[in-house]
Formats: structure tokens, sequence, C-alpha cells
């Protein structure tokens, strides 16, 4: 019961784990009392759900979804909430009498409040070391439990593919698909789950995210429900497994379980996309890779842990294994150590070899105002992984992050003020220089949920053998003071390289200007828009340019806009359009100019974690016009032809 004005109670209908900006209470449950991880759940006070796992040293992984049940009701003087967890939801030991942690949680994001019991404060590391126990005398369990998730697709599309612009062909492709994830707890504390043609998630839309002239790969979120749960536990510090490198599965098994201070976990999986994406005269196209992945963990102490990550990835004869050690040691209420080694093996289809080494440290120290981190980085030239995520290779890296904010709650809406300061240096094992940075900032942090953020920036770069001198600026605001909005903005004026310059051209330093900002708007406690706009332009030095030389290099606008109507917790409405403007300058540039709008609209029914219903169409408009036999594109000025349709209905039903 959460005692408060009901008029300032910030509450709203929302479809599952999507009431950001609520005020909301929390369960936390440490099942097997190891002081390292707990699952959490949210509750709004209109009873919609958030369900979560916690890791300390890792981010809170809101991914996981279980089965429990909520109720929650504006009252006279404030909300009540009602929270049923079953213990088929849960994972804890196989003992006579049982231990575990617990918190009770309640967040007010208008006063930036957040009150627990027991007393948890971010002057100690951790969360959940802080719980109180919760003795239960006698033996628990969650019984026989069986779980069959199957899924039907239903699609039917229409696409111009404009790989080739002077052969450009429509193509038509009905899909009737499905496929079935099962999960069988063999006892209280492991779980066996199978997949034959997982999900892919299909009914929802990537992030928005600027993938232009970038140097490195941009990270996509995993989103298959499959990967999704217990994906913390292949969680290390650096990337070593990124599941969405197996593209195309067929099918696959997961064994994870816990046994005293053990947790542990196995992942094997097939791969069809491997031989697909070969040429057609390779001898390994069409053919599967095999897929191997095996976590084991030991918590020795508490909020200290020691683990060893394994992949394995085989296609034929090419093969790449990476085998990883990593640890985490917390000394006190304030400092935490944590460490990775790991060594690649590649075997090339003319069956050489390759190996590599990763090294990785990291030096963390919080307390209620002061914050400090230090990170060293080796991975050599040679180190691969094929199922992880590392953009860079061959580099030697050092970073440090150190901030320190006064409270000065007691001068009215301000809460926190102060500096904070980044480094990193980054040479390659033949002890060059390839980049370094400076950012210099401050920080003020007020109530309503508000932040400003001021940084100036001085960096190198070495890039194409040419030494690149870089600085610049950048605001930050983000504000939920307005309970019918939110708003995050970002505004940057720095020097950047030209990445993908002109064949002709060499690299040079540009003017980079970025813009970002989102909203969101709650019209209704049943209706919202979402508004994301992503601005970046780069041009040419003024000194570079010759009197009759345009300075545009290129210019981006990526626009979102998300209308989201939900009639109740389980049936809402959503409309996605996305615009994506690209102008680029061909003479300084290899980017292809090009206009998109994309609509697509999704109504949902979602009954729970693995009960769901859908019905979308997606809709592609192009600035393009198709001419001549055979067809050929030629480039036009408005969006005035569609260049691709999609519509499709899929059911999920949790047995």
């Amino acid at each position: 019961m959460a005692k408060d004005d009901p008029q300032l109670v910030r509450a709203r209908i929302a479809k599952r784990d999507d009431f950001h900006g609520d005020d909301f209470v929390t369960l936390e449950l440490d099942t097997f009392h190891d002081k390292q991880r707990s699952f959490v759940f949210f509750v709004n006070p209109l009873g919609v759900q958030l369900d979560a796992k916690r890791t300390e040293g890792l981010d809170i992984d809101i991914n996981f979804d279980t089965q429990w049940q909520t109720e929650g009701k504006l009252t006279a003087d404030g909300f009540v909430v009602l929270i049923t967890v079953p213990f088929k939801s849960l994972r804890f030991p196989n003992a006579d009498k049982q231990e575990w942690g617990i918190a009770l949680g309640r967040v007010i994001g208008r006063s930036n409040e957040q009150s627990f019991w027991p007393y948890i404060t971010k002057r100690i590391t951790g969360v959940v070391p802080q719980m109180a126990s919760m003795h239960i005398d006698e033996k628990l369990s969650a019984g026989g439990n069986l779980q069959l998730n199957p899924y039907f697709q239903l699609g039917r599309s229409h696409t111009l593919d404009t790989a080739n612009a002077r052969q450009a062909v429509w193509r038509n492709a009905s899909k009737a698909t499905g496929g079935v994830d099962a999960k069988w707890v063999m006892s209280d504390a492991a779980a066996l789950d199978f997949t034959i043609k997982p999900d892919f998630s299909e009914v929802e839309s990537d992030d928005l995210q600027v993938l232009v002239d970038k140097r490195y790969e941009v990270l996509f979120p995993e989103k298959r429900p499959f990967f999704l749960e217990n994906a913390s536990l292949f969680q290390t510090p650096q990337q070593l497994f990124f599941s969405r490198r197996i593209a195309d599965p067929k099918a696959g098994v997961r064994l994870t379980g816990r046994e005293g201070n053990w947790s542990y976990g196995s992942l094997v999986m097939d791969d069809q996309a491997a031989g697909k994406n070969l040429a057609a005269d390779n001898p390994h196209y069409g053919k599967d890779a095999h897929i191997l992945v095996a976590r084991a963990q030991n918590d020795f102490a508490s909020g200290s842990n020691v683990g060893l990550l394994l992949t394995d990835r085989r296609l034929d004869g090419i093969s790449n294994a990476v085998l990883g050690l990593d640890a985490n040691c917390r000394f006190d209420d304030h400092w935490k150590l944590g460490g990775q080694l790991a060594r690649s093996q590649t075997y090339d289809e003319h069956a050489q070899r390759n190996s590599g080494q990763l090294t990785y440290v990291e030096l963390n120290r919080f307390d209620r105002g002061r914050r400090f981190q230090a990170k060293y980085t080796d991975i050599s030239r040679n180190f691969d992984t094929a199922l992880g995520f590392l953009p860079r290779t061959d580099i030697r890296q050092w970073s440090q992050t150190s901030a320190y904010l006064w409270d000065v709650s007691d001068e009215g809406i301000l809460q926190k003020t102060g500096p904070e300061i980044t480094t990193t240096y980054t040479k390659d094992h033949q002890n060059k220089m390839q980049d370094w940075l400076v950012d210099a900032g401050f920080i003020v942090m007020a109530k309503g949920n508000s932040q400003v953020e001021l940084h100036a920036k001085n960096a190198y770069e070495l890039f194409e053998g040419k030494n690149f001198y870089k600085q610049g600026a950048s605001l930050g605001l983000y504000s939920q003071w307005l309970d019918w909005l939110g708003l995050n903005v970002d505004i940057a004026m720095t020097d950047a390289v030209n990445y993908s310059h002109a064949k002709n051209v060499a690299a040079s330093l540009g003017d980079a200007r970025s813009f970002s900002a989102s909203l969101v708007i709650k019209i209704h406690p049943q209706f919202r828009i979402e508004e994301t706009i992503l601005w970046n332009d780069l041009h040419a030095k003024s000194r570079l340019l010759s009197a009759t030389t345009s300075s545009l290099i290129y210019r981006d606008l990526l626009m979102r806009t998300n209308l989201v109507y939900q009639h109740n917790r389980f049936l809402g409405l959503r409309l996605i359009l996305d615009y994506d403007n690209l102008g680029a300058n061909p003479s300084t540039s290899s980017l292809r100019s090009g206009k998109r709008l994309t609509s697509d609209f999704k109504l949902s029914y979602v009954l729970s974690p693995g009960t769901t219903f859908y019905i979308g169409m997606t809709d592609r408009h192009e600035n393009v016009a198709l001419l001549g036999n055979p067809h050929f594109l030629q480039m036009t000025e408005n969006l005035n032809m569609q260049t691709g349709r999609k519509v499709y209905a899929k059911l999920n039903y949790l047995f």
C-alpha cells in the first residue's frame, strides 16, 4: 500500500514491460541467498508488470519473462498493488529449509525518491548484498513443470529487389511457418530448454540508430525470446558470446541450472545462414554451422565469483573456438575488481591455424557522491570470436572515468552537481598510437528525474595512415519533470573523420553536427506519442574547399513517430512511421543518397509471456521510379513509389 496524493501519482495503462516514467513498487528475491543475483518484479499503480533479473556487475536484464499475477488500483490515499508469484516461476535450492534474500521498494518519479526495506544505499557497492534475510522453515518445491510454447505465423510480401539497380525485380512470397519452444524443469534449480525453428520475433522493430559513416560495427540487441531467456548467464565483461551471430537456427537445446555455489549453462545449436551466405561455387555453400556454448561460474564469496566460458563454431573444416576465464572480486563496500582472460583458435579452409589472446581488467569504486572506474583492454591482432561482439582487435587500451557529485538537495530543485572526466588512450601491438580522448564534463541533477550534462572533448585518431586531431562540445538534457512529457535531447558540434570518402578522395577531417531528441507525450492514460529525431551532417573544412566545391559531405535525417493506444493491459494498437533521408555529395562521399518512408501497423494481444496474438502490416515507399524493360531504377525527388508491402498474423500459446 503506497500512501500519496492520487492526483500526483504517475500511472497509465500500458502493455507489459512498458510503463517507463510511472511510479512503481518492486519485490526482489535472492532465492539462493548468494548476494549476487535476484529476481525482480516491478508493478505500476495500475498493475502493469515488468520482470527482470539482477546480476551484480552487469546491467539489469529486463528481457527476463516469467508467469506471475498482479492487480493494481488507485485509492483515495495513493494506490495498492497485489503481487502473486508462483514457486514454479522461480528457481531455488532443493533443501529442507530455505534462506532467501528479500527487498521491497517504491519509486516516486516526480521527486527522484527511491525507498527500500531494508535500507539500501548507493554508498555500498551492489543492491543484492544489502537485502534482508528471509527464513522458510519447510521444504519448498516448484513441482514438475513442463512448458510447451508453439507459435504459428502466416504472411505475404510483395517487395522490389533493388540489389542491382539495373535489373530490379519484384519478388512475391507467401509464408506459413511455425515452431516450438519447450522447457522441462528437471529440479527446482535446473531446466532444459528445446527449440525447433525458434521464433524470430519479426513483429518487433529494431531500435532506431545512425548507421551511416561508422568506422566500427553497430550493435543491435537480441529480440528472439529463446535467446533472451537466461542471457545474463552467458554474459562476460568482454562480449565473447553475442547470440545474434546465430542468424538462422533450425533447432537447439539449452541446459541451465545451479548446484550449491555453482551455476552452469550450455547451448547446442545449428545455423543455416552460415552456408547460405557463401557464394554458390564455394564447397561449403548450403551447409550448416554447428555451435556450442558452455558456461560455469562459482560464487566463492559475497559479491565475488569466477567463471569459465567456451564458444565453438564449426562449418566443415572451418572452425573457431574461444576459451575465456573471468572473475569479479568485491573487496569491501566500495571497491570491486574484475577481469577476463581469453584465447581464440581458428582454422580456415586450408587448415591454417591462427590464435590470439584477450586480457581485460576493470577497477571500480562506488560511493554516494564519488565514482571511479579504470579499465585496461588488450586484444591481439589475431584474436577472433565468430560468436562474439568485439568491434576492434589489435589494441592496448587504457581508460578511466572519475566523477564527484556534491549533494545540494537543500538548495531547492537541485539534487547533485559536479564534474566528470573520462580519458582513453589506445595503441596497437606495434606500440603505434591509434587514438586518444579527453572528455571533461559537468553534471547537474534535479528533481523530476532531470539531468543536464555539458562536455568538452579533445581527441586524436589515426585513420588510413593519417593523423586527425579533433575537438568539440556537446550538451545533453534528460527530464521527466512533467507527468505528461518525457524528454531526452543531445546536441553536439565536433570534428569528425569522413570514413566513407569517395574512391578518388583521401580521408579528411570535417565539421560534424548532430542532434538527437526523444519525446514521449502522454496525451491520455491510454494513448501516447513517441517521437525520435536523429540528425547528423558533415561538412568539409573551409580551408579544403575551392570556390566551386560544395562543403557538404553528407546529411542524414532519421525520424520515428510511434503512436501507441493501449485499450487495457492486454490489448493494444501501435503505428510506427520511419522516415530516412540521406543526402550525400558523390564527389566526396561513397554513401548513396536516398529517401525511405516505412509504416508499420500492429494489433497486439499479450495475455502473458508466451501467450500472444499479433496482426500487422508494413509498407515501404522510396524515391525511385521503375523504368524500361528489363526494369531499372532511377532516383526521383518524391517518395512516390511503393517498393514493399508485408502482411502477417502470428499466434503464440503457452501450455
